[in-house]
């Protein structure tokens, strides 16, 4: 087992027509789910914090975390920065021990979303840490329901962004949104389609939960090699929380009905990597 960049995890993912799942863990428990299932299905995986978590549970936390857990499998994994804020944080996810740190510029004019991203990779890449960059908007956000309001990545704004970034793997804008769906999103695949052959940047699908297994699929055929999950995973645990304490209402050791979370976490985690891998358990 090593640590390896989200690069690598990609590249061969993308070779094989595939994506990688990338998993948001926030606690002892999303990670416990996700080491688990490393060892279970010995498919890579990314794992990935946003810096909401990071000021929840400490940056070295759940690199920390990771690596204790998986100690002794034999599979791959990434560790991630989702939807970092700034050159500081990136610095500092690289210091305790993430493999890939991403810098979310969206909402920054053109210009300055290069320049910015640009100092993550200058300082990432020749240290071995890949480099995620996001163009277009993704609408919603991670907690919470979503109106849709995401904007399209445009192609020729797409190959300027990475030949001036240098970054290794772009998020991009076909219609998808963090957090809960109220509507029906649609999804641009031609978008996906027309960006991957106008650019070697390996592409990202942002909020990906409660998209359908159809279109995921259309999406890998498209070109995406890596799908962020977060929203169903933490629908999954508090379902599981529920669940246990309704089964059992005397139970008070959460060792007891934490396992239930676990669980609910992990069947989830192991559907989304058969759709991304185009295998089945």
């Amino acid at each position: 087992m090593a640590c390896k960049s989200n690069y690598s995890l990609m590249q061969d993912a993308l070779e094989h027509g595939q994506a990688v799942p990338a998993f948001n863990i926030d606690n002892l428990e999303s990670a416990l789910a996700v080491a688990e299932v490393l060892q279970e299905t010995g498919s890579p995986v990314i794992v990935q914090t946003i810096p909401r978590t990071l000021n929840y549970g400490g940056v070295s936390t759940y690199p920390a975390l990771m690596r204790e857990l998986t100690a002794g499998c034999g599979t791959d994994y990434a560790m991630h920065l989702d939807h970092g804020s700034s050159l500081q944080l990136a610095a500092e996810c690289v210091r305790a021990g993430f493999s890939s740190v991403m810098y979310d510029g969206s909402l920054l004019p053109f210009s300055e979303n290069i320049a910015k991203t640009g100092e993550v990779t200058a300082m990432a890449i020749p240290l071995g840490v890949s480099v995620e960059g996001e163009l277009g908007t993704i609408g919603g956000k991670e907690e919470g329901d979503t109106d849709l309001d995401a904007s399209y990545t445009k192609v020729d704004e797409a190959v300027e962004f990475v030949e001036k970034t240098h970054v290794t793997s772009l998020a991009i804008g076909v219609g998808t949104a963090h957090g809960v769906y109220k509507g029906t999103p649609h999804i641009r695949v031609d978008r996906i389609r027309e960006i991957h052959a106008a650019t070697d940047a390996q592409l990202v699908l942002h909020g990906a939960s409660g998209l359908s297994d159809d279109v995921l699929r259309d999406c890998i055929a498209a070109g995406i090699c890596k799908i962020n999950f977060a929203t169903e995973l933490r629908q999954a645990y508090t379902a599981g929380i529920r669940k246990a304490l309704a089964d059992d209402p005397d139970v008070f050791d959460p060792k007891l009905y934490m396992r239930t979370a676990i669980d609910a976490i992990k069947a989830v985690l192991r559907q989304k990597i058969a759709v991304c891998r185009g295998i089945q358990f």
